[in-house]
């Protein structure tokens, strides 16, 4: 991420097209249910996060990140879907509150913080 980026964005997406592998979606060999039963855990363990909806059938939980110092939301979406082929895949996007054009990084740095720990938690398959 360059540092007009910083200035520039205002939401993070995981995307096969990332340059930076750790941002693409992660792919798993179990069942949609117990993914989601973790990613449920993992954010109960973020400190700051809070899940806010979820919807099992859609595979959609939407938390939220909010820091009280600079203060800031930000919505983040996690999807869970389970292909044909057994393999379920996690998608997210963390976008900032308010429309401000700038984010100073704070959004990538929402994926991060969840897929390090979430990776450690259930390793994903390539």
């Amino acid at each position: 991420m360059g540092l007009k980026d910083w200035f520039d964005k205002n939401m993070y997406v995981t995307s096969p097209q990332d340059r930076d592998a750790f941002f693409h979606p992660r792919r798993y060999s179990q069942p949609k249910e117990e993914i989601l039963k973790a990613v449920l855990e993992t954010i109960a363990s973020l400190k700051d996060w809070r899940v806010e909806e979820q919807r099992e059938n859609q595979g959609r939980i939407h938390a939220s990140r909010t820091a009280l110092f600079p203060p800031s939301a930000q919505d983040i979406n996690l999807y869970v879907v389970q292909g044909l082929d057994g393999v379920t895949k996690l998608e997210m996007t963390s976008q900032s509150r308010g429309g401000g054009k700038a984010d100073f990084g704070r959004n990538k740095r929402n994926l991060k913080e969840f897929l390090g720990r979430f990776d450690s938690k259930v390793p994903p398959v390539h």
